[in-house]
Formats: C-alpha cells, sequence, structure tokens
C-alpha cells in the first residue's frame, strides 16, 4: 500500500498533541508513519513525546519557527502522501487513509485534498471556509482553500512547486501554495468523506498575531500572485475589513505596523512576481461563485474574534 505519512506541528499544546497521538499510534493501518514537529515549545512537550511515544518521530526545533516547522516535517516525511495535522485535531481514523489512498489515485493530478473538521463528537462543522456547509460539507468539489490544519498533499506535487514560504510565518500561506499549485496544473479539493474533530486548544496562540500577519500578508500575497487589476479590490476589501476588525477589537496599531512592514517589505515579492493564470482566474472566480458573499463573510466575522481571512 502507497505509505501515507501524517505530520503534526505543535507548539505549547503538550497534553493536545498527546491525546492526538495516543490515537494515531493505535491506528492499525501499517502502511503509514507519524512524524512530530515540536515548534520551540516551553512546556515540556517534547520530553513528554520522547517519553510516551517512542515510535513516533520527534523534530524538536529549538524556537518558533512559524510555518517553517511545517516544513520540517514535510522535508522528513517519506510517504507519497503526506497529511499535515494541527496538535488539537482529533479523531483521525484509518479510514481517512483509505480515502486518501483512493483520491489521489483516482486523479494523477490531484495535489491537495481537504478534510471536514467537525466538533470533535458530533458531525456539526467547525472551520469552513468553503461552500456554504449546508448541503455540501459531506460531499467533494473543487476549491482554492487549504484547511492548514487538516489538510492532505502528493508529495510529487510538493516537489514541483515547492513547501510554504517560510517569509509568511502564519496566515495566508496555505493560499500562496494554492495557487502555485493550481497555476501549475495540479489539482485542490475538499471531500467530506475525510473528517477529524478540531478540539480548538488555547495554548500558544497570540491575541495580536492574526490581525498583524493576516494584514501584512495580504500585501504580499496580491503583489506575488494577482494582476493589478484585481490585486486593487482584492486589497481594499481585505485591508479595509482587517482595519474594522482591528478597531473593534483594539488592535489598530497592530493593522497600521502590518500595513507598513508589508509595504516596506514588497522588494523580494516584486522581484518573484508571476501573476496567476487567466485559467487559474477563471477557476478561483468560479469557486467564489458557490460560496457566501464577502459582505456576508464580514458581517459573520464581525460578530467572532477568532477568525481568519483566508
Amino acid at each position: 500500500m502507497t505509505l501515507v505519512s501524517v505530520v503534526v506541528l505543535t507548539y505549547d499544546r503538550r497534553d493536545a498533541v498527546l491525546t492526538l497521538l495516543d490515537e494515531l499510534v493505535r491506528l492499525r493501518d501499517p502502511a503509514r508513519e507519524v512524524i512530530v514537529v515540536d515548534n520551540g515549545s516551553a512546556d515540556g512537550t517534547s520530553d513528554a513525546i520522547a517519553s510516551r511515544h517512542p515510535s513516533v518521530q520527534l523534530v524538536a526545533l529549538p524556537a518558533n519557527r512559524g510555518v517553517g516547522a511545517r516544513n520540517r516535517g514535510l522535508e522528513r516525511a517519506r510517504g507519497d502522501i503526506v497529511v499535515t495535522l494541527d496538535d488539537d485535531m482529533v479523531e483521525f481514523t484509518d479510514a481517512n487513509l483509505a480515502v486518501l489512498r483512493e483520491v489521489f489515485t483516482a486523479d494523477p493530478r490531484l495535489g491537495a485534498v481537504n478534510f471536514k473538521v467537525t466538533w470533535p463528537g458530533t458531525d456539526r462543522v467547525r472551520d469552513w471556509v468553503h461552500r456554504p456547509p449546508a448541503g455540501e460539507a459531506d460531499r467533494a468539489f473543487p476549491t482554492y482553500e487549504i484547511t492548514e490544519g487538516a489538510v492532505a498533499w502528493r508529495r510529487a506535487a510538493l516537489d514541483e512547486v515547492g513547501l510554504y514560504r517560510e517569509d509568511f510565518f502564519i496566515s495566508h500561506e496555505g493560499l500562496d501554495l494554492s495557487l502555485r499549485l493550481l497555476d501549475r496544473g495540479w489539482h485542490v479539493r475538499y471531500d467530506g468523506r475525510l473528517r477529524v474533530g478540531h478540539a480548538h486548544a488555547a495554548g500558544g496562540r497570540k491575541s495580536w498575531r492574526r490581525y498583524y500577519y493576516d494584514t501584512r500578508n495580504l500585501l504580499w500575497i496580491a503583489t506575488l500572485h494577482l494582476p493589478w487589476r484585481d490585486a486593487v479590490p482584492y486589497l481594499a476589501r481585505g485591508l479595509g475589513a482587517m482595519l474594522v476588525y482591528s478597531i473593534r477589537d483594539r488592535f489598530l496599531g497592530t493593522w497600521v505596523r502590518a500595513v507598513r512592514d508589508g509595504l516596506l517589505g514588497l522588494g523580494p515579492y516584486r522581484r518573484e512576481r508571476r501573476p496567476i493564470s487567466a485559467a487559474t482566474r477563471r477557476y478561483l472566480r468560479e469557486c467564489d461563485r458557490r460560496r457566501p458573499g464577502f459582505w456576508t463573510l464580514v458581517l459573520k466575522r464581525l460578530r467572532q474574534k477568532d477568525f481568519s481571512l483566508e
């Protein structure tokens, strides 16, 4: 059977990652490996993993590398299919491994497939960025979103287009990688048969980071990938929404710093700029046609704090 690598990223969530690993080591499927990347935890995570789960491959980093830590796990993985999970995911089953082998075999150009993410112990969708979930959450369909905490990759696709951009640190790194895949003819899908629960552990989360990185990285995404006629409205909507959220949640200074740093840091992205093709832009428009409208999402997020524009 095709080897499936399961790569878990953790940071200061010892109890959460141990709970997930308790489940993963009990999987019956023999053609899988489990890798944990400890992203500079200071709560004894690495020692606890080494003691409780010596069969798990552990990569212990000396400091928080953001998404760079996920790359270290992807580099270590030997499987032709690589699953990346956040440390507070649960309920990953052998059935997922069977579905993954099926979908990657059925579509030789499938580069990435997203999981259905639910409240633990229920079938109720928790994390959603695709089509409206009513009537869609159990189906399979094309998307350009990457649900960072639960997604599977084809190794050959990553070898061709590269891994996550580490300079993004967090936020929009999945969108950047998805656009690179799509523009080179790989497919990105969601499949509701792939399921995990999200326990949403609080440890490791910094209150200001989403406001900073969601804002700054919008500027870099637009510069790298979008024709200017698309970049201007994209930035107007995205930066405007982040400004409203930041004022609401008292992070206006963080938003100002993010815009400043984003603009000052544009040089490398201008040099690497490669606007996506007309075919990819048509694909994005077709995906968006089935998603909730921008202002619908803005109004929803105005009622909640733990959000991301991805």
